[in-house]
């Protein structure tokens, strides 16, 4: 099917040829059903009648789509395979989703909707939220499981992809505003600018950006998997794992790129001495400075797929494989390391008294202070790779592989919990309304309220 399409459509990058096979495989599937054609947003292909596909939010002919993918292609290859503009622009009206939110003595956290709530990835939330889970409202069902954390925008829309290639916004009812699909699998929580634009990665290698209407803005390719998330500095410069660590400005330009001898599977943290930091799969930590030149290396001693979190006082928290959570200083230097039974793959949490809060692949969640004394464990029933959220009551909200969402006190003792039928990997989101938003393997997105 590939070398066909290369016939009648000319020579395609990879991102176009990825695109154009998942489309006939997503028309090959949507052959087997018919259904009543949607009222509204599709939000899957089986809702389309004949040969159409869903396609962002709309019902189309496989052949509309194909052609498109090819004049998108096309683009591509006249810009130099960089960046994609497209006629539609960000809504300049949109307001600020941006505000410095006091949530210590010691330090200000900027909130920003990217993953873990702020740029240094507290996971501390300015709302309080609910403690006893029961009923939950499930927003949205996608076709695979949702591995990443929603974000939010400032008028309350929510941003979610999927494994099953579709990236969507929906309103904190579960309406559907639109959606895109993607060349590949979305591993990654997306970010929003002040401006509305979302900016989301996928793991065919591109990073896309859609205005508030779902229309690309720009696209642009990056050569290697993005399974971690972006990050926002103060100025709005995006800084993207994938092959190394890039950082993008909001046209959609590379300012510079820092290569890394393994792929980055975490997301970046920044610093407030000027530091972004990021691991790879080869045991690195690395500091690079803002504009690119590279500070420090620390020796993890095993791959890491957590991401790096940041306490008040600077120190820089981050898991491994091999079961250690370290602790480093802004020089690089260790400073503390914990040992649990099994992966640390979650990001670490801190919450404003300096518990370090982090789940284990040996099914636990720990409570760490600052010295890196184990203050407490609560065991669940299966693998924790969820990070915690805290919200500003310090309530924990934490998933585990054992198919529960838990919350905790600050102590460790439980508050309640409840089951959502199937594992639970995806980080949650508190909601500016205090709602806890959690993506499930069973591929809903659920909302305690």
């Amino acid at each position: 099917m590939r070398h066909q399409m290369s016939r009648e459509i000319g020579p395609l990058t990879r991102q176009a040829s990825r695109a154009l096979c998942g489309v006939a495989l997503t028309f090959s599937l949507a052959a087997c059903a018919a259904s009543p054609e949607p009222v509204g947003p599709c939000t899957t292909d089986v809702q389309c009648r004949h040969d159409r596909i869903c396609h962002e939010g709309r019902c189309r002919f496989h052949e509309e789509v194909r052609d498109e993918l090819a004049q998108r292609a096309h683009a591509i290859g006249t810009h130099g395979d960089e960046t994609l503009l497209d006629a539609g622009t960000a809504d300049a009206s949109a307001p600020s989703v941006d505000a410095d939110v006091g949530l210590s003595q010691t330090a200000l956290v900027r909130a920003r909707p990217v993953f873990m709530g702020d740029a240094r990835h507290t996971g501390r939330a300015v709302a309080t939220s609910p403690t006893t889970l029961a009923s939950p409202q499930r927003l949205l069902r996608t076709g695979a499981r949702i591995y990443a954390a929603p974000v939010e925008g400032a008028d309350g829309t929510l941003y979610v992809g999927s494994l099953d290639r579709s990236f969507q916004a929906i309103g904190r009812d579960g309406s559907l505003r639109w959606r895109y699909t993607g060349g590949d699998r979305f591993y990654a929580s997306a970010a929003v600018l002040a401006d509305g634009t979302v900016i989301a990665g996928n793991h065919d290698g591109t990073l896309v950006a859609l205005d508030t209407q779902g229309r690309v803005r720009w696209r642009l390719s990056l050569g290697g998997p993005i399974d971690a998330s972006p990050t926002l500095d103060d100025d709005e410069t995006i800084y993207v794992p994938g092959a190394g660590l890039y950082a993008i400005d909001t046209a959609g330009r590379i300012r510079w790129h820092v290569a890394a001898a393994g792929e980055v599977r975490t997301p970046p943290a920044v610093h407030p001495q000027g530091l972004v930091l990021f691991a790879s799969v080869d045991g690195v930590l690395h500091a690079v400075r803002r504009d690119g030149t590279v500070a420090w290396d620390a020796t993890l001693g095993a791959s890491s797929d957590s991401g790096p979190s940041i306490a008040d006082d600077g120190t820089i928290v981050i898991g491994d494989d091999l079961g250690h959570v370290t602790a480093f200083d802004a020089s690089g230097q260790r400073r503390w390391q914990v040992t649990t039974g099994a992966d640390v793959r979650a990001t670490p949490a801190i919450a404003t008294d300096g518990t370090i809060v982090v789940g284990s692949d040996d099914r636990n969640v720990y409570g760490i202070a600052p010295d890196g004394t184990v203050r407490w464990r609560y065991a669940t029933g299966g693998r924790v790779r969820s990070s915690a959220r805290i919200d500003a009551a310090g309530h924990v909200y934490v998933g585990s592989q054992d198919d529960f969402v838990y919350v905790l006190q600050l102590d460790g003792t439980l508050v309640s919990r409840h089951n959502l039928g199937q594992n639970v990997d995806a980080t949650a989101l508190i909601a500016g309304d205090g709602s806890v938003i959690v993506g499930s393997d069973d591929g809903s997105l659920y909302a305690f309220r």
